[in-house]
């Protein structure tokens, strides 16, 4: 907990740090999101949160202040049409309202104030208010890589805006649906950034031939949450010959702790996942993560596609 406690006293100030200027870093985002560069790709769950909120444009700050490569965010639709940033179906962990986000309009949405953190019954009330996913996006344009993880149907549409603002190859869509089932959509293209979702109970008893079923779709990594550190290596091997990124959670699901060990022992997570050849680790505690990789500098595997 140590690490949590460093770097959470100063991560408002941070993250209402001035911007970035994005004509340095747009070319640099969109290799790294390319394929392997032989670095490990830090990806905060629902933005930098600590010491601010969850899915916030200061969760977003806060991860282009300290140089995170990527927020995964959440994406819904409210009864008015419009994206917003939210996890939850509905609105009651994270704000003052109650119900689900898709029978309120945007002004009846904003007009509610955002629960500190990860919200929840005793959280505190801030001054936030829910943001859209166009702010989102005009923040983290050539500052940050943005991990879209959309609720319900709003793929096409949340895609479709990253494309109109030039942000196309900034933008990882992931989903955990069959590659028939993505392949399958009428709007889809081979330049999109893909990343597929797949849970351990999918894997079976052949997960390399899973993991080739996607292939036609030409993911730039797959997301697959083992439930041991032993078992990401023959995946990490198989993906890079694909020139592709293994994507490993390190938080806290329902596989393992990951996320509470890492801050414990982090050589025992983090330095078994980056042996491993895991290429992105995605957690809540991407500052402490950071740190770990400044001084280990774990090296992996490059590729060109």
């Amino acid at each position: 907990m140590t690490l949590i406690k460093l770097f959470g006293a100063s991560l408002l100030a941070l993250s209402l740090s001035g911007p970035v200027s994005a004509d340095d870093w747009t070319k640099a985002l969109e290799r790294r999101l390319a394929g392997p560069d032989g670095e490990v790709m830090v990806v905060a769950h629902r933005g930098c949160w600590r010491g601010v909120s969850e899915n916030t444009l200061d969760a977003v700050r806060a991860c282009i202040a300290f140089g995170v490569d990527m927020v995964e965010l959440d994406v819904r639709r409210t009864a008015d049409g419009q994206l917003v940033l939210m996890h939850d179906e509905t609105l009651d962990r994270m704000t003052d309202g109650q119900g689900p986000v898709a029978a309120r309009t945007l002004a009846e949405i904003q007009a509610l104030w955002v629960k500190a953190e990860k919200g929840g019954p005793n959280a505190a009330l801030t001054d936030r208010r829910v943001p859209t996913y166009v702010e989102a996006l005009d923040l983290a344009k050539g500052r940050i890589l943005i991990n879209v993880d959309a609720k319900a149907d709003v793929y096409e549409e949340a895609y479709r805006m990253a494309v109109a603002r030039g942000m196309g190859d900034q933008v990882l869509l992931k989903s955990g649906e069959p590659a028939e089932v993505v392949l399958a959509q009428p709007w889809w293209s081979d330049k999109i950034r893909y990343n597929p979702n797949i849970q351990p109970g999918r894997l079976g008893a052949d997960p390399l031939a899973v993991i080739d079923s996607y292939k036609a779709l030409k993911p730039i990594g797959y997301e697959i949450n083992v439930k041991t550190i032993a078992a990401a290596k023959p995946l990490a091997e198989h993906l890079h010959k694909a020139c592709a990124r293994l994507w490993v959670n390190s938080l806290n699901t329902r596989e393992a702790a990951f996320d509470d060990q890492a801050l414990v022992d982090p050589d025992a997570v983090w330095g078994a996942m980056t042996a491993a050849g895991v290429g992105a680790i995605q957690t809540d505690n991407p500052l402490p993560l950071k740190a770990w990789l400044a001084v280990h500098r774990p090296k992996l595997k490059s590729c060109k596609r």
